[in-house]
């Protein structure tokens, strides 16, 4: 009797270890998750199926333009099909829909530069979409497991006949010593007029900051404009770039008195005579700071995203939204701030870039 309820047992193991395989293989079926997919499959090329993020991307085999030898621009299609599994603040989070990008590669160093983003339904309407502002579309390399790596190696694969895309780049002369310079005395003079512009870029003018502080929030608010002509350490050339409508990074002003002005300031590096840095290495890189502020008792300023690009070879170095570090209060009392707020200072280059765009009620602001 003890054998055969064993036996009967066994059997029983047998048949729910057939129906598990059974299930996962019927759920894990390439076909069966893209049965609502409307995508022209002669068009539109399977990447990789990523089954724990619940995506298959694919890429637009009729938008792959070479732009160079080892150089490519595609749009890539994700298409969701689970439940929850997208980025949080997706307008389609739960629901079956994609996600288009457009992007820039480089095979060569290999990196890439995102152009445009667009959210669609499963219909292929446009939900949301934001094109990147060409001032802000920074080359990165790319994490060689990343999604965008793997999908620049599988559109590569289709370009291997490709005569421009596989030719050898122009060789470039050998680096040679520079030629001494001068000795300086003094600043040069700054690259344009306050006010002018470098395509989306306002430039603000000469600011010297702080030797320390404890975070970059500290850094900006103590900046004070340099209106010297005597040779200094920590200078920096100060740009802003500011759109009164949309609602991306330095995109957004207040209506009435309400809402939040949002900019993104950018500080390149200076030596003792005011010319840029060719120095590779974050503390010597060009910074990107994107901010937002809004009156809060008393206007009040945070830092959002906080990103560095190395000054020789324009790589992006930090890109952080951490905002308890790059808004922390310091030490020995620097009790003008707590870890999200902070007064807008007069001299700071927020508060000027709010002066300078002249946005509603930017004018009538009071800060200590």
């Amino acid at each position: 009797m003890k054998k055969l309820i064993q036996k009967v047992c066994f059997a029983i193991m047998l048949v729910m270890l057939s129906l598990t395989v059974c299930t996962s293989a019927f759920a894990e079926s390439m076909d069966d998750v893209l049965k609502d997919c409307k995508l022209d499959r002669n068009r539109w090329k399977v990447v990789e199926w990523f089954k724990a993020e619940q995506f298959v991307r694919f890429y637009d085999s009729t938008s792959v333009t070479v732009t160079g030898p080892g150089r490519f621009d595609a749009v890539i299609y994700d298409y969701y099909y689970g439940n929850n599994t997208c980025i949080s603040d997706c307008k389609l989070q739960g629901k079956k829909h994609y996600h288009s990008e457009k992007w820039g590669f480089n095979t060569t160093k290999s990196a890439g530069t995102l152009r445009s983003m667009v959210t669609k339904d499963l219909d292929e309407n446009v939900v949301s979409s934001y094109d990147i502002p060409s001032n802000m579309q920074i080359e990165s390399e790319l994490n060689k497991k990343s999604f965008e790596a793997k999908t620049m190696q599988k559109i590569k694969a289709s370009l291997k006949d490709d005569k421009k895309f596989t030719a050898e780049p122009k060789a470039t002369s050998v680096n040679k010593d520079p030629a001494p310079q001068p000795k300086i005395t003094g600043l040069v003079p700054m690259p344009m007029a306050i006010g002018a512009s470098d395509g989306e870029w306002t430039y603000m003018g000469r600011y010297i900051a702080p030797s320390n502080f404890s975070s970059p929030l500290e850094w900006q608010t103590r900046m004070t404009q340099y209106t010297g002509s005597s040779e200094a350490n920590n200078l920096y050339d100060a740009y802003f770039y500011h759109s009164h409508y949309g609602d991306g990074d330095g995109q957004g002003c207040p209506k009435g008195n309400i809402g939040a002005y949002k900019c993104v300031l950018k500080f390149v590096p200076l030596d003792r005579n005011g010319r840029p840095e060719k120095i590779s290495g974050g503390p010597h890189g060009t910074y990107l700071l994107s901010m937002t502020g809004a009156t809060k008792g008393v206007f009040a300023a945070i830092i959002t995203r906080v990103r560095v690009f190395d000054s020789v070879t324009h790589q992006q170095l930090i890109n952080t939204t951490d905002e308890i570090k790059i808004n922390k209060s310091g030490k020995n009392g620097y009790t003008d701030a707590d870890y999200y707020l902070m007064k807008v200072r007069h001299n700071a280059p927020y508060y000027k870039a709010m002066q300078m765009t002249g946005c509603h009620y930017a004018w009538q602001i009071r800060a200590s």
